[in-house]
């Protein structure tokens, strides 16, 4: 492993672009906290893959090192911890400039058998932790795992999330004194999509409507850029209005595929790999219709 050449910047562009390109949409959603927003953002569709998990895990080492924080454990609340926590651990068995860290699960509520506890896994008391989590929006995941953590007398050293909603969330963490680092803002996220937004005008709004209307998405945009991408993506298109005037595909269904195929324009303009992760993005959007 080639950790002299890793750097917190790298892998913060590396986060955003990834976050951005896969987990970043557009629309009318309800959060978690009953919140509706205009924006989504899906962190496990960065942390679920093998890409993103290790960048996500290498990053909240190296912060660590370059801090002096000893960490003993990282976790956080399930679900959205989960995957970060045993990742963190995994890779801080093989990596030179930091000690092992083990892992833990905390339950949004005590189980009903056994030992009846929240927290799964060897976190002792006196322990310093890593709370994680995927996105921060009011704080109150992350306030509950840490409520648990200090139920068994172990301590909150730093907290680390992908990406800060800018909601409150950094706020209710710093009242309650637990010290908050985002790889990225939610800001920059949106400084990327005025990017797109100005740059395909027209293809951004086609297929970020409620109920797309796939004969008249204005694939020529594409053309000055990324020419390959026109052909293949109007057949789809057509592929697509075919299926919803067969009841194939319901709006809920469609609207996925707009998003995928939005990911796939975004992964052409700013993937490190570019013209290849866009067209494999689009084979297997191709293959699963």
């Amino acid at each position: 492993m080639q950790e002299s050449k890793l750097s917190l910047e790298a892998l913060h562009e590396k986060l955003l672009l990834l976050t951005y390109i896969y987990g970043y949409r557009r629309g009318s959603f309800i959060l978690s906290s009953g919140r509706s927003s205009s924006y989504y953002i899906d962190g496990k569709q960065v942390l679920l893959t093998a890409e993103g998990l290790h960048a996500m895990a290498m990053y909240i080492l190296i912060s660590l090192h370059q801090q002096g924080l000893e960490a003993e454990a990282a976790g956080g609340l399930t679900l959205g911890a989960d995957p970060i926590a045993a990742a963190v651990s995994a890779l801080s068995q093989n990596i030179s400039f930091y000690h092992p860290l083990d892992c833990f699960i905390v339950r949004k509520e005590a189980k009903k058998h056994g030992t009846a506890s929240r927290i799964e896994g060897p976190l002792r008391k006196k322990q310093r932790v890593v709370i994680v989590d995927d996105v921060l929006t009011t704080g109150s995941s992350i306030l509950s795992a840490a409520e648990a953590v200090e139920e068994v007398n172990a301590q909150v050293c730093a907290v680390y999330v992908l990406v800060d909603r800018g909601e409150g969330g950094r706020e209710a963490l710093q009242q309650a004194g637990y010290p908050l680092k985002a790889v990225m803002h939610r800001l920059e996220l949106e400084q990327l999509q005025q990017q797109m937004e100005s740059r395909y005008p027209a293809l951004f709004a086609a297929l970020q409507d409620n109920n797309p209307r796939w004969k008249q998405i204005p694939w020529q945009e594409l053309e000055a850029r990324h020419d390959y991408l026109v052909k293949p993506l109007k057949q789809l298109g057509e592929q697509l209005d075919q299926a919803r005037e067969q009841g194939l595909y319901g709006e809920e269904a469609l609207k996925k595929k707009a998003q995928q195929i939005l990911a796939v324009i975004k992964a052409a303009e700013l993937h490190p790999e570019g013209a290849k992760a866009a067209q494999k993005d689009l084979s297997i959007i191709s293959f699963c219709y």
